[in-house]
């Protein structure tokens, strides 16, 4: 399978911020109501109030995934590693598969940035086994490393993430 390019990750923080450099191995396409989510792009708020679809091209069957949705933008404490907020898990995806067929460990929230651009992550690990992601305490203060060492997944397979700011009434239009 081919690589994928990390700079759009580097460019945009993700990696640094928020990820440790890895290779992607592994395909994950995001779409919103059909729109596929690219690095860097931009939603409107209004667009992504509903589940996205997250589609895994992993090996087969028997290998699983989970994938993790995060705000590293949220106004929070000055430590950078705790301003994450938690906007999804999903664990135990199979391969071949979309995130439909896994289990909800936390449920969707609607991203809904109050002030400034916002990147939305989304960060696929694969799992060692099965059912061997345990929640996290809390969506906010939320580390999306620790939870991948907590949890032994190792370094991610995939990322992507999109921009989003609030809507004001004239954006709307």
């Amino acid at each position: 399978m081919a690589r994928m390019p990390l700079e759009p990750l580097i460019v945009g923080r993700v990696i640094g911020e928020v990820l440790d450099s890895f290779t992607t191995t592994t395909k994950m396409t995001v779409t919103y109501n059909k729109k596929q989510v690219y690095n860097g792009h931009e939603f409107f708020p209004s667009s992504i109030n509903i589940k996205p679809k997250v589609e895994i091209e992993g090996d087969d069957m028997r290998s699983f995934f989970t994938l993790i949705m995060t705000d590293p933008d949220v106004p929070g404490p000055s430590d950078p590693y705790l301003r994450e907020h938690l906007h999804w898990i999903v664990t135990d995806i199979p391969g071949t598969t979309d995130a439909t067929f896994g289990k909800e460990l936390v449920s969707y929230e609607i991203p809904k940035p109050n002030i400034g651009i916002h990147r939305f992550v989304f960060v696929l690990f694969k799992q060692k086994r099965r059912q061997c992601v345990t929640p996290p305490t809390s969506r906010d203060q939320f580390n999306t490393r620790s939870f991948a060492a907590q949890n032994e997944l190792g370094l991610p397979v995939a990322a992507v993430y999109f921009n989003a700011q609030r809507e004001t009434a004239a954006r709307r239009r």
